[in-house]
């Protein structure tokens, strides 16, 4: 009798652990990735941060005449989304799917600089990531 007591208490307490940490397992492997984001710094040919520049974020087939949208966190823009830089030459970005965008800087013509300067890049989007890309702008890169 006392043997069946002991038993049924242990039996219970290995049901209730293999219950909770099922529990644990099912909710931790339902996790939904957090959307990507990504940094673009924009940098002169010395390395120095361009402030004010225009980065154009857009798919990557948008010149193919198609309609295409830019899923940004904060909302959907089509054909594209255009920023300018901080101070920093710097932009943060919250998108809400994996994806590869086009990116395309332009900054216009000032004191220093006669001509319009111009990079590209490409922005490879994974969940659960922060991507950073550098581009670098200069005044023979064409679109």
């Amino acid at each position: 009798m006392y043997k069946a007591k002991v038993m049924k208490k242990y039996l219970s307490i290995a049901i209730i652990s293999v219950s909770f940490f099922g529990i644990i397992l099912i909710s931790n492997s339902c996790k939904q990735p957090k959307p990507p984001k990504a940094v673009v710094y924009v940098v002169d040919d010395n390395n120095v941060p361009v402030s004010n520049a225009r980065v154009i974020v857009k798919a990557p087939t948008s010149n193919s005449g198609h309609q295409t949208v830019v899923y940004l966190e904060e909302g959907d823009k089509h054909i594209a989304d255009t920023q300018l830089t901080n101070e920093e030459g710097k932009i943060n970005y919250s998108f809400r799917y994996r994806a590869i965008y086009r990116v395309e800087v332009i900054k216009e013509k000032d004191n220093k600089h006669p001509q319009t300067r111009r990079g590209l890049g490409v922005l490879m989007l994974e969940d659960d990531k922060t991507i950073e890309t550098t581009i670098r702008i200069n005044e023979q890169t064409t679109f």
